[in-house]
């Protein structure tokens, strides 16, 4: 269940951070809350945050490498996953610069083979309006990430038949096949290869020294191990092809190497200040390369990205010129939640600790309790069910999720951003059940 963050912004972050003690009690607040989510095994990397030219926290976690032991710090590099696409855009901003592509072209000048390609812009691609879906939507499609006859042409060849979701122009869909037909572009256009081009025109004039893209040879210095965690075992994620999610999400980075680029893009340092703005203008949701959030008429612009045993999260507030930044090497982090808190403590707003999740026992009686079908709404259900000695719950068809208990009647998971609380005992029976992050998000009632 993919939650969209919406971020807290208000004008008195202005006036509260000329306080003499703001950065103390950021970096004592900051490190209480980040610390909670590590005790609770879910969170394990680097959280850098700044303002202005000014370093407010700045701090690692645990291992880059636990069965090493070798720690977290400032130099260690993670995969940043689709926090790629803000670098594939500015990629395609500097084409159009060079006068080599232009924005309204129709997609069917460099694939006309690709089904209903000439009704999609290259535009419409960079702000995900073009109406294709996500390559998820592909048979086997996580079969094929692990797969090492996996390119970027045979994701855009699998996904050619697949009719639009919308008519392009019309609506918003996330999708990372957009930006895989995007890196090829830039590959056909520029006559050499997306990692040759990335460098050469945006890492090296940057001095971007601690980022690069990822392939299926690379050997790179001080890269974070990726694992995924859950209550009960912390375990080395999945293999992945990078190849498959290309220019959608195959770069590494660091959190310092992140402010800089982020500090060029909204300083217009490769490009005209009238391009930047077109960058952040050109969308409702999404501009070229960047998600845009808006609360109270006052805006922040990011990315969120995730990778097998990676998450990142990357923030800018201008109202305040604050950059929020946290990278880790465990997919078990809960990135929408933790950037939504860290901006509501740099504004000075009361924000609650996660609770604590150590792993309890349960007795088969309250498993019982809690077992059953739960309506969200007409047609929408959810299951909690036991398989093995173990709970689960699960959301129609989609992928069940392990559910563990920390205290009567409550439950975290891996990988999901919340909490399951069941409720209204009822001739042994739970009648309710709530989702709760830093509050609750979601009610689901028990079917008779």
């Amino acid at each position: 269940m993919k939650i969209i963050i919406i971020i807290l912004l208000f004008p008195l972050a202005l006036l509260y951070s000329n306080q003499p003690d703001y950065k103390y009690r950021i970096d004592e607040q900051i490190e209480e809350y980040i610390n909670r989510h590590y005790s609770n095994k879910k969170f394990n990397g680097n959280v850098l945050i700044t303002k202005g030219d000014s370093e407010l926290f700045s701090k690692s976690y645990g291992f880059l490498n636990k069965e090493k032991e070798l720690k977290n710090a400032d130099s260690t590099k993670f995969l940043i996953g689709s926090i790629t696409k803000p670098f594939t855009a500015l990629a395609v901003l500097l084409l159009e610069q060079d006068g080599k592509i232009h924005l309204d072209s129709k997609l069917s000048k460099y694939f006309p083979e690709f089904g209903l390609s000439e009704k999609i812009t290259l535009k419409q691609l960079l702000n995900h309006t073009s109406g294709l879906s996500d390559y998820k939507s592909i048979d086997d499609w996580y079969k094929d990430s692990q797969s090492d006859k996996t390119t970027p042409n045979t994701t855009i060849e699998k996904m050619s038949g697949k009719p639009l979701l919308f008519e392009p122009g019309t609506n918003f869909r996330y999708s990372n096949v957009g930006y895989i037909l995007l890196g090829l572009i830039i590959e056909q256009v520029s006559g050499i290869t997306f990692f040759e081009y990335i460098n050469k025109k945006i890492i090296a004039p940057l001095e971007l020294e601690n980022t690069g893209i990822i392939d299926n040879n690379s050997e790179v210095k001080n890269l974070a191990e990726g694992y995924t965690t859950t209550p009960r075992e912390s375990t080395q994620a999945s293999y992945i092809n990078y190849h498959q999610p290309f220019s959608s999400g195959n770069m590494y980075s660091t959190t310092e190497d992140l402010l800089k680029f982020t500090k060029a893009i909204m300083n217009s340092e490769l490009i005209p200040a009238a391009k930047t703005k077109e960058i952040f203008d050109s969308g409702k949701y999404y501009g070229y390369g960047w998600g845009i959030r808006n609360f109270d008429g006052i805006k922040a612009f990011g990315h969120y990205g995730g990778m097998n045993g990676f998450v990142g999260a990357i923030t800018y507030i201008p109202d305040g010129d604050y950059f929020i930044c946290i990278l880790t090497n465990d997919d078990n982090t809960p990135k929408v939640r933790i950037t939504n808190d860290l901006v509501s403590i740099l504004l000075n707003k009361d924000v609650d600790l996660p609770v604590k999740t150590d792993l309890i026992s349960i007795s088969d009686e309250l498993k019982n309790q809690v077992i059953g079908k739960y309506k969200i709404k007409e047609n929408h259900f959810l299951s909690v069910f036991e398989n093995e000695g173990k709970l689960y719950l699960q959301e129609g068809n989609n992928e069940k999720h392990e559910m563990f208990p920390y205290d009567k009647y409550k439950f975290s998971f891996g990988l999901l951003e919340f909490n399951v609380v069941f409720s209204d005992i009822v001739n042994n029976k739970a009648k309710r059940l709530d989702f709760v992050g830093s509050r609750t998000i979601l009610t689901a009632t028990r079917l008779e």
